[in-house]
């Protein structure tokens, strides 16, 4: 009772939709009582747990999740408290830029641009989202290795009250050093092994994703992967998913590609749902979808695109809630939100699946139509 109790190095306290202590380096939520929340607030590395008088079971449990440390001597760190809106903004995908050195069979973009987000409105945007209390902040593109600013963006990210996240094809990082990054996990893109992922990104990539993809974990990074299903791996995806999980991958998510983009002229490689939908009970880790009630489609999710507008996704670009550069908050105030339609509405799961993807379910059934796919891994009929 004599030790100095502080939060621990990396965790963080959030008004969401409930009060919650994040910890962004292991991207655990932790959803708080009033009173915990009261509590967790005056653990500034200045008081005694003598002092603070905690609930005791509440204090075991903080010191043994890591929520909070307790130190022999007083060491100060001030305790900020992001305070979000309902619903909470938490995952954050930002499109630095449009360049990309790959020219992906299956890419939703379509041909790769020369734009770039300014600087100036990327920096704000890290602050507003600090303020915000957002959790993860995902870096994307096009290939974001290729934006000029990258190493001043890198820098930007230290002390952060949020988890980066490098979204990244894997290619263009050879000299990049893991070791001194900012970036908390790295995502990289592998859509089979080598035949299956050269097919779609170019001969060569999948070995040079996979030098990256290990000196990242050697480095002692979380590295994360996502992978797209297609008719060139189905056969591959078991030995791949078995191949990253003895390397240590912390995550490992799988897409069924929309026919949108590029992937538009390559519709021999679209699988057919009942190809696919044994292959999601291979995934392990977790993405920013969960839902939340009254809403449908990534609730807690948007985008920003490199002319600095916030958008609902990469694919539903005209739903925006304006320029980030007048403040992340406003933005996300203004962007329309949806809500259960169609069938939709009236579902008993819908508060497990949010709808699903509503682009894919608009472009496969028309507006107020079910998402297939998410039908199909509900046991749904489709």
């Amino acid at each position: 009772m004599s030790e100095y109790l502080r939060l621990g190095p990396r965790v963080f306290l959030k008004e969401l939709e409930t009060p919650c202590a994040y910890d962004a380096a292991r991207d655990e939520l932790y959803e708080l009582s009033r009173e915990g929340m009261d509590f967790l607030k005056r653990c500034d590395g200045t008081r005694t747990a003598q002092e603070l008088h905690p609930e005791e079971g509440f204090l075991s449990s903080c010191l043994e999740e890591g929520v909070l440390e307790a130190l022999p001597e007083p060491s100060p760190r001030p305790v900020k408290v992001g305070r979000n809106e309902r619903p909470s903004l938490r995952y954050l995908m930002v499109e630095v830029t449009e360049r990309c050195n790959l020219r992906c069979r299956h890419c939703y973009l379509g041909e790769a641009g020369q734009k770039d987000l300014a600087w100036e409105t990327l920096l704000r945007l890290l602050d507003n989202f600090d303020e915000m209390g957002g959790l993860r902040f995902l870096v994307t593109g096009g290939e974001p290795l290729l934006y000029p600013h990258f190493d001043l963006l890198d820098r930007a990210l230290a002390d952060r009250t949020f988890r980066p996240v490098l979204i990244t094809n894997g290619t263009l990082l050879e000299d990049y050093d893991f070791g001194a990054t900012n970036f908390l996990e790295i995502q990289f893109s592998l859509d089979g092994l080598e035949e299956g992922h050269d097919l779609l990104r170019g001969r060569g990539t999948f070995r040079r994703s996979m030098e990256s993809l290990r000196k990242a974990l050697a480095a002692g990074l979380d590295v994360s992967v996502a992978t797209v299903i297609h008719r060139g791996n189905l056969k591959e995806l078991v030995m791949l998913g078995n191949k990253l999980k003895e390397l240590g991958v912390s995550s490992w998510t799988l897409e069924y590609p929309v026919a949108w983009g590029r992937m538009a002229e390559n519709l021999d490689l679209m699988p057919a749902l009942e190809e696919a939908l044994p292959f999601f009970d291979l995934e392990w880790g977790s993405g920013p979808h969960e839902g939340a009630e009254g809403y449908a489609c990534g609730a807690h999710l948007a985008a920003v695109d490199t002319e600095g507008r916030l958008i609902k996704c990469g694919y539903y670009r005209g739903l925006s809630g304006g320029p980030v550069a007048e403040g992340l908050r406003a933005a996300w105030l203004s962007l329309p939100k949806m809500r259960p339609e169609g069938p939709c509405a009236i579902c008993a799961l819908r508060s497990e699946c949010g709808g699903g993807c509503r682009f894919r379910a608009e472009l496969m059934e028309g507006p107020g139509g079910r998402d297939p796919l998410m039908c199909a891994r509900m046991g749904l009929p489709t």
